[in-house]
């Protein structure tokens, strides 16, 4: 998958809720990906394939619903972002 089909989103949660979002979102294999950016600070990005953009969205909508998850600019770019 090139960096062009990936959405990247970053929010910013509760550490005790990473776990908790990351087994629903590994219910949704090949669609996202998690990854923690920032432990201190409790930033995790959200890694979608753009094909499930819209899926992820209402995921992630129903999530904010249980969970605290504040959107957050993505991190400057890396050698693999766009």
């Amino acid at each position: 998958m090139q960096a062009k089909e990936i959405i990247i989103r970053n929010f910013k949660v509760e550490a005790k809720d990473i776990v908790f979002i990351k087994a629903i979102l590994e219910a949704y294999e090949g669609m996202v990906v998690l990854r923690t950016v920032d432990i201190n600070e409790s930033v995790i990005e959200l890694l979608i394939a753009q094909d499930f953009a819209d899926t992820i969205a209402i995921l992630v909508s129903d999530l904010q619903k249980q969970v605290m998850m504040q959107e957050q600019e993505p991190v400057a770019s890396g050698p693999w972002r766009p």
